[in-house]
């Protein structure tokens, strides 16, 4: 009999577990010509949809989900989701020629709703200041894409002059969503729109440029920054014919690195830069061995000079701060530094060792 009370305790308590863990299943009204975004707080591990009527994709982030219907109309049905905290949630989805709630979100949060008109012969911009991860359309009346090699502004417009009223999601790399609901127009007033997360409207943003973190007049204003910082480094360069080459910094912000990077001219001859290059190559060579040197592409290049900066007058000296993409070097290979003299042979190279790149300091 104890055992019988103890067993009915325990499968009343799982219940009763398994019931406060378990979410609500609510309603979502999906649509052929609008997409709904799930909005989950842990990843998303696995989905099940009820209906073959029902398509649905994961974002960039695993935790976001987007969902709209394959044709108009379709019987009842529903989505399972299971998340990686362990977390059950269930939708029962109805066909709705307008979705009521084109974000749902999981920590019941609000979300920035607006509306917009799209031309045919017009595009409009999506001004943002941060990096936008995804871009959602609900209709394939509509078209929106990435500025070329800009991650921060979106161009989007409409394929016909008249279709019926869809909606489109703006999705940054910090999970900020921005959706409007989209209706045609012949005439936009709206063709540049600023995006802020911050919930306030700025009157200008500035490009993103793809594959970097930050555009490039943030670049030149941490390399004013780094050039008039105490050098931090004073063992690494060469001095031969009459001249100093040297590097005196390296740092690092998000996916770049940066190398500070000084030239002193003791001669009594101006020095007329052709090229400075990176490049990474095996430490050690052997007669056998061919010369495979990997270039490095910079981001940017940043003269403490402005005017004239590929000179190095006679008793001069100039720093140059260059960015690359990050990255890391096997211990077999080293990085190399070599500038060239145009129309000379006043041509320098050092060597940096993978050790010295991984102290790279941070930039603030």
């Amino acid at each position: 009999m104890k055992t019988l009370k103890k067993l009915t305790v325990a499968l009343l308590s799982m219940q009763i577990a398994l019931m406060s863990y378990a979410q609500v299943a609510e309603t979502l009204r999906l649509s052929d010509h609008q997409c709904v975004v799930l909005c989950f707080k842990s990843d998303i591990k696995y989905v099940d949809f009820g209906s073959g009527n029902i398509q649905g994709e994961k974002l960039s982030s695993e935790k976001l989900l987007k969902l709209k219907s394959k044709r108009r109309g379709f019987d009842d049905s529903t989505i399972s989701i299971v998340t990686s905290d362990g977390g059950y949630h269930q939708f029962n989805v109805i066909y709705s020629d307008m979705v009521d709630k084109p974000v749902w979100r999981q920590d019941g949060n609000s979300y920035s709703l607006d509306s917009i008109g799209f031309s045919s012969v017009k595009t409009t911009h999506f001004i943002c200041d941060e990096k936008i991860s995804d871009i959602v359309t609900g209709s394939p009346d509509i078209i929106a894409g990435y500025a070329e090699k800009i991650d921060n502004i979106v161009k989007a417009k409409a394929l016909k002059p008249d279709f019926e009223m869809t909606n489109i999601h703006l999705i940054t790399q910090s999970g900020y969503i921005y959706t409007f609901n989209v209706k045609p127009d012949v005439a936009p007033k709206r063709l540049s729109v600023v995006l802020s997360s911050e919930d306030e409207v700025t009157q200008s943003s500035q490009a993103i440029f793809k594959n970097n973190s930050v555009n490039d007049n943030q670049m030149r204003i941490f390399a004013e920054k780094l050039e008039s910082s105490k050098c931090r480094i004073n063992d690494i360069g060469v001095v031969d014919l009459k001249m100093a080459f040297a590097m005196s910094g390296i740092y690092s912000y998000n996916d770049l690195l940066a190398f500070r990077l000084d030239i002193q001219n003791n001669g009594r001859i101006d020095y007329y830069i052709d090229f400075i290059k990176g490049y990474i190559r095996d430490r050690s060579l052997t007669k056998t061995t061919a010369v495979q040197e990997e270039e490095l592409q910079p981001v940017f290049v940043h003269y403490s000079k402005e005017r004239d900066s590929d000179i190095v007058k006679a008793g001069e000296a100039v720093s140059v701060v260059i960015f690359y993409s990050r990255f890391t070097i096997p211990h077999k290979r080293m990085l190399y530094f070599e500038m060239f003299e145009k129309n000379g042979g006043r041509h320098l190279a050092f060597p940096v060792s993978d050790k010295e790149i991984l102290k790279a300091k941070a930039i603030y």
